[in-house]
């Protein structure tokens, strides 16, 4: 039975069934059904235009700072980096060619994505070149866009906790510290679900190194950044989420996972990727 999110039992330490993550914990918050089917009987989720892109985007943008600036030429600095980032996304598009052509999307549908594509990360490198402005009244471009460099993909375990995940980007600079996640969103909206993602990097950040991040944030790659301050609430709330999943997902029982139907479960342009082993074929079933 699964425990309510109002009170956790006192324990002296947590029993992990698993290892859990940012995604599994919303899984499960979203529907208790569907985090038992995708991760106790591990049937593979359905490829999707939005995980595919997603991973495109992720590694123009991890790449894009490994570019060595020394070689691009100062007086069309800015028009030849643009160029170099539009290029990155034609070739890491090019190489998920197969993966795109494998979703139920016609031609002019991947046509439509790769062009909003396009314009998120072009929106991104508009905001960058005001930072990298903003940095270059005091350093030389090298050093300027070494600055702006964040850490990139960036494993992080909770070993107290029992979570683990993956940091998009890990910001030092002056001395503060901000940890940003890259969304791909179609609104720049910071729901509970990305605060509970921020939360739980924030509570690793601080287990491994012993000092709270300053800031944690969402990059709405269409739309710009949404920042946050780190505060020990927020990282109180991402321990008792980590001590409720792992509390709430100790069972094997199918029907301690119950079903909870949303507007998630079947959409206009789709469905849940467990939808038939919800409701098989039937239709108006809630």
């Amino acid at each position: 039975m699964a425990i309510s999110q109002d009170k956790i039992p006192e324990t002296k330490k947590l029993t992990f069934t698993r290892i859990q993550s940012p995604s599994s914990i919303n899984t499960y918050k979203q529907c208790p059904r569907k985090y038992y089917y995708s991760y106790i009987e591990k049937i593979p989720g359905k490829p999707s235009i939005h995980l595919t892109r997603g991973k495109v985007v992720h590694s123009v943008l991890e790449h894009f700072f490994k570019i060595d600036i020394s070689k691009l030429p100062e007086e069309n600095f800015m028009f030849v980096l643009k160029i170099f980032i539009n290029d990155m996304l034609d070739q890491y598009w090019k190489k998920s060619g197969a993966e795109f052509n494998s979703l139920p999307l016609t031609k002019q549908q991947l046509d439509f994505y790769h062009i909003e594509t396009k314009e998120m990360v072009n929106t991104w490198y508009a905001n960058f070149l005001k930072k990298l402005a903003a940095e270059t009244r005091t350093y030389p471009i090298p050093a300027s866009f070494k600055r702006l460099t964040p850490k990139a993909e960036i494993e992080y375990k909770s070993p107290t906790y029992g979570i683990r995940g993956f940091i998009d980007a890990i910001h030092e600079k002056d001395g503060e510290i901000i940890l940003m996640d890259y969304k791909t969103s179609k609104a720049p909206k910071m729901s509970p679900e990305y605060r509970l993602q921020l939360a739980l990097y924030a509570m690793m950040y601080h287990e491994t190194h012993d000092k709270m991040p300053d800031k944690v944030g969402i990059d709405f790659l269409k739309f710009g950044e949404q920042i946050i301050d780190v505060d020990e609430e927020l990282i109180d709330h991402a321990k008792f989420e980590s001590e409720l999943i792992h509390i709430n997902t100790s069972s094997k029982k199918k029907e301690e996972y119950p079903m909870k139907p949303s507007a998630l479960c079947k959409y206009s342009t789709g469905q849940c990727d467990y939808y038939g082993q919800c409701f098989g074929n039937a239709r108006n079933q809630w």
